[in-house]
């Protein structure tokens, strides 16, 4: 259960060609393009991978946060959660780049997709259409927790990497934790809500470290790595305090960035504290 992939950093060149009849197409991708003849050609430099979407069906919405173009492409039908997505997304960059660094790139896509849960890619993420048909139209829902976990990949995935099949909290945790952060900043009567939504509802039990083959089901690895995960980082932050916590965060960043990273990198930005009851709490032996 989980990605099993692990990317090292390349340089993309992809060329791209729609040919026959239909010119309503509109793609979606993880940078943008440039024509050349009859080809749309996309440069990506050190990037995790490179990702498109190709729809008849995809309405856009764009805006900008701190000089990054964000994209959200929705179907018709969903012009409302299309929205949602597209505002929390700028809200997210802007927050994460304040409290992580800088974000690195001119864009970011947040695309609807007719596949079950979210995914991330450099650049770009999906959010299932089952997250737009059940938004309420409040910022309190999963689509908007959603979309500022995977904006919340940018950072931990695509800047400072891991490998998700052995140490998967190490951006699957710390993505969850940026949700509750996202909310305190900028819904703090939601984050309750959050907490018993988004975590306590499920009592979550697991070791925080295990990786995708341990466990017997996709919600006992939601549960272990994502919710106990969850829990560690706020347990963490309570022994460190918040100053401490996010500069260590910002310092785990800049350490790492363009690399793959470990658990051992991550918690020895908090050397200075004693974590031996929080690990022998959330982490195996």
């Amino acid at each position: 259960f989980g990605e099993h992939t692990v990317y090292e950093q390349a340089d993309f060149e992809v060329r791209f060609r729609l040919s026959g009849q239909r010119t309503n197409l509109v793609i979606a991708a993880s940078g943008s393009p440039v024509q050349e003849g009859d080809w749309q050609v996309y440069r990506l430099e050190a990037a995790r991978n490179f990702a498109l979407s190709v729809s008849d069906q995809y309405e856009v919405l764009e805006g900008e946060a701190g000089g990054v173009k964000v994209y959200s492409y929705a179907f018709p039908f969903h012009r409302q959660a299309g929205q949602r997505v597209l505002e929390t997304t700028l809200q997210a960059l802007s927050l994460y780049s304040e409290l992580f660094g800088d974000y690195p790139r001119e864009q970011l896509s947040a695309i609807e997709a007719d596949f079950l849960d979210g995914m991330e890619y450099e650049g770009l993420f999906f959010l299932s259409e089952g997250f737009y048909n059940l938004h309420t139209g409040l910022p309190a829902d999963y689509l908007s927790a959603i979309a500022a976990h995977e904006t919340a990949h940018q950072w931990w995935y695509a800047r400072v990497a891991n490998d998700q099949a052995l140490e998967p909290w190490l951006d699957e945790a710390l993505c969850t934790f940026s949700e509750i952060m996202f909310f305190e900043e900028f819904y703090p009567a939601d984050a309750e809500w959050w907490w018993s939504y988004r975590v306590d509802a499920y009592n979550p039990q697991g070791r925080v470290d295990s990786s995708i083959y341990e466990t017997e089901s996709i919600r006992g690895y939601i549960n272990a790595v994502y919710l106990q995960g969850v829990r560690f980082l706020t347990e963490l932050r309570r022994t460190t305090g918040d100053e401490y916590f996010i500069e260590a965060l910002r310092n785990y960043v800049h350490k790492h960035t363009n690399q793959i990273t470990t658990t051992e990198n991550f918690l020895s930005e908090f050397s200075p504290y004693d974590l031996s009851v929080i690990k022998t709490k959330y982490f195996s032996e």
